[in-house]
């Protein structure tokens, strides 16, 4: 009986020891420190609502992984999101319709949800890709405008506040891919490209020239992510 005890004592010790060196392998939490210019656009499906190019935008924040397998973790932190776009639609001008192009500023804390998956150690490389959601909270908003009327000079507006004109909470879909160059056992620095593809409407109200139409724009971005994880 005392050696069926032992043996079982002893299989229950090689397993947690097994266990240990396993979990010992890697860290299960890796903190850091992330900026990523890039380049922003809003995206319209209203009719007569027209992107009008590209412009850029810059994010920064804190980064949190937490590892459940050597190369599989959940990765969220916080965001301080610049999403910059510009549209153009129709408006109403004090007589007559006219054009409005409009360029905004969104000042977003984002908080990402995401699964990130790395290789082994590729000749002192690795390489990850990760895919999630994001969601946002507006901090404030800001547009600029230039309105075309027929007739009349053209008429430019510097920016100014617009939180009345846009919507507390957005969401996205995050996609990117990178790779990791590791310093030594604790530090190393990442870089990738995240595609931030939103899918919710940030504006509000309803168009002066056709009140049947709802002000409709979704920020999208694709940023340069650098970030030092310790």
């Amino acid at each position: 009986m005392k050696t069926k005890t032992a043996g079982i004592l002893l299989i229950l010790l090689l397993a947690f020891s097994g266990f240990y060196s396993a979990q010992a392998q890697y860290k299960s939490i890796s903190l850091g420190f992330r900026a990523a210019p890039g380049i922003g656009w809003f995206k319209s499906d209203q009719e007569n609502y027209n992107t009008e190019g590209v412009v850029p935008c810059f994010a920064w924040g804190l980064v949190t992984e937490f590892y459940f397998a050597e190369n599989y973790a959940f990765a969220t932190g916080f965001s301080f999101d610049f999403l910059n776009g510009k549209l153009s639609y129709p408006m109403m001008g004090v007589q007559n319709a006219g054009l409005l192009t409009r360029k905004y500023r969104l000042k977003v804390l984002e908080i990402p949800a995401l699964i990130k998956m790395k290789t082994n150690e590729i000749n002192g490389l690795r390489y990850f890709g990760q895919i999630g959601l994001g969601g946002g909270v507006r901090l404030n908003s800001k547009a600029e405008d230039v309105f075309t009327e027929s007739g009349k000079p053209e008429q430019t507006t510097d920016f100014r506040l617009i939180d009345s004109q846009t919507r507390l909470f957005r969401a996205s879909l995050i996609v990117g891919a990178g790779v990791e160059y590791p310093f030594d056992n604790s530090t190393s620095l990442v870089a990738g490209i995240n595609f931030n593809n939103g899918f919710t409407n940030v504006l509000k109200g309803d168009n002066s020239v056709n009140s049947s139409l709802e002000h409709h724009g979704v920020p999208n971005s694709v940023e340069l992510s650098i970030a030092i994880m310790f």
